[in-house]
């Protein structure tokens, strides 16, 4: 059985805490001859069940600042400190502008712009993500799995006697920059999330977004690119093995359950040489759309070929900034690119080579029908230079 079947078939869940809802059939047909008598609890009984792990979204909400109900494994006490207190108003009056300035802007272009992105069983390929699950949720709410990447280590799982106030404090700090800029700088990550790695950021966000966590836990790569899972403990682990992190996720507004896979690992040619059992388990999941942002121009060096090559051979389409894929190379490939925003010199924490000539033409060509863009993102994050690709690959 392909990986990709595999995890289509644990995401059908549709029961919560053993409550079960019904729906019609998966594939919008009619069996006429069993429409009289097929019950809907037949129909329910014959659907995989899941359960939220309530421990684990009570504390996902306790540390995204957000309402807890009365008597949850004994929170009332946590909310009654000070710090708890302080951790909600700091977390709010952060959370504010991101959701005003960014976020509410983002889904209203994502609607009007990315409807075709939207489909049932697509799949987010999310290179050089970090924990940044926020922008990923909020542009492709409704894929089926988010391969995510970064430098970052998947970190401890979370408790409640772990999260206290060092422990809060530490996810606001982390937090600082994408509040602030809605991106995570790679070189402030390592210090900001020490003894913490991902998982704390992306339970946040999980919570933030309205999902539910399912379950938590470790995924091994095998050779040939499939996979085991276990269940995540703190506990030491096979780093003989490519391994990672997974988080089995609901949005009760949608019918099925969800999946993320982060794996904090050098992507670079060099390392990815030893590594051809992550090319096929990236490979394994059909209908990818990619999304690059803030991506430090990796995309326009020869060190990152393996990447940029899943992307233009693997997926179907791309939302990016400039960091991303060179624009020309895009139109040597034959896919249609639609241009929002305004083009601007990268900054200079970058060199010259990032800037690209082909891409600043096109935003000033009249022809190309260049589109306005409401909202900051990526490294031109506090002016109006935003330039967004949104890249489809043509059949």
């Amino acid at each position: 059985m392909r990986l990709a079947h595999k995890i289509a078939s644990s995401l059908l869940g549709f029961a919560i805490a053993g409550s079960m809802m019904a729906c019609g059939g998966g594939n919008g047909q009619r069996n006429d001859n069993n429409a009289d008598t097929a019950s809907v609890d037949s129909i329910a009984e014959a659907l995989p069940k899941f359960t939220i792990d309530t421990t684990l979204t009570q504390i996902a909400t306790f540390m995204g600042g957000l309402a807890l109900k009365p008597n949850t494994n004994g929170f009332d006490s946590l909310l009654d400190t000070e710090w708890a207190k302080t951790h909600y108003k700091a977390f709010e009056e952060s959370w504010k502008p991101l959701e005003e300035q960014r976020l509410g802007k983002m889904r209203e272009w994502r609607d009007s712009e990315l409807k075709d992105f939207q489909q049932d069983g697509n799949n987010l390929f999310y290179p050089f993500s970090g924990p940044d699950f926020l922008n990923a949720y909020e542009f492709f709410p409704n894929c089926d799995n988010y391969l995510m990447f970064g430098l970052e280590p998947a970190g401890f799982m979370p408790n409640k006697a772990r999260v206290d106030n060092q422990y809060l404090m530490g996810i606001r700090k982390a937090l600082n920059e994408i509040f602030k800029r809605n991106y995570f700088i790679t070189s402030f990550m390592g210090g900001d999330l020490s003894g913490k790695g991902v998982l704390p950021i992306v339970m946040t966000f999980m919570a933030r977004t309205g999902n539910q966590i399912v379950s938590i836990d470790r995924f091994y790569i095998e050779k040939d690119g499939s996979f085991k899972l276990e269940p995540y403990t703190n506990d030491k682990i096979d780093t003989k093995q490519l391994n990672g992190l997974s988080i089995e996720f609901y949005n009760p507004k949608r019918k099925k359950t969800q999946r993320m896979w982060y794996i904090g690992t050098d992507v670079v040619d060099g390392a990815m040489a030893g590594k051809q059992e992550l090319v096929a388990f990236i490979k394994s999941f059909p209908n990818k759309v990619t999304f690059v942002k803030s991506a430090s121009y990796t995309l326009h060096s020869g060190e990152f070929s393996t990447i940029r090559n899943l992307i233009l051979e693997d997926t179907k389409a791309v939302l990016q900034d400039d960091t991303g894929i060179r624009y020309e190379v895009y139109q040597e490939a034959g896919w249609s690119v639609q241009l929002y925003g305004k083009y601007a010199r990268p900054i200079a924490d970058f060199g010259g080579y990032t800037y690209q000539n082909a891409l600043a033409q096109a935003f000033r060509d009249s022809t190309q029908q260049v589109r306005p863009l409401n909202f900051t993102y990526g490294y031109h994050w506090n002016t109006d230079n935003t330039s967004v690709l949104v890249c489809r690959k043509q059949k």
